[in-house]
């Protein structure tokens, strides 16, 4: 009798072991599963998602020489084939419907795009016209420093 309790009590531990193993790796799929959603939405919303407070937010980066070159890099390897290398809106992959809005050296555009609004527009992308989301590919800090180096074509 005392060998079938010792039985039934390691499978109790196995079993509970188990069920917290699964407890786990759901939440973890829950969290993912919320952001892939989030992301999705937003790819196939034709509106920005971007925070009611957007347009306080500044970039923590310093605008100097590193940050821009940083910046520019970044914007070479993910943003040029849209936007093309001067910002224009005028890269290989450009929608020639939306140049005008892909056009980022745009002074009157400047008032209504400022950094934080920037931000979550690379952040978060849309769908239509087409603006992907950079949230899985890239750090905040990288984002910001495309976001100080796009400011900068405006000047």
């Amino acid at each position: 009798m005392a060998s079938a309790r010792y039985i039934i009590s390691c499978m109790s531990h196995t079993v509970k072991a188990l069920l917290f193993s699964l407890a786990g790796l759901t939440l973890v799929a829950g969290t993912v599963s919320i952001r892939t959603v989030a992301a999705a939405a937003a790819q196939t919303s034709t509106r920005w998602t971007i925070p009611a407070n957007a347009d306080e937010e500044k970039n923590p980066l310093p605008t100097n020489a590193a940050t821009l070159a940083g910046g520019k890099k970044l914007f070479a390897a993910n943003c040029q084939r849209c936007h093309g290398p001067a910002g224009k809106g005028d890269g290989p992959d450009a929608d020639p419907a939306h140049a005008a809005d892909m056009d980022l050296t745009n002074t009157a555009r400047a008032a209504r795009n400022l950094d934080g609004t920037v931000f979550y527009k690379i952040w978060n992308g849309r769908g239509t016209p087409k603006m992907p989301a950079f949230s899985d590919e890239l750090t905040k800090e990288q984002v910001w420093a495309i976001v100080a180096y796009a400011q900068s074509l405006r000047k």
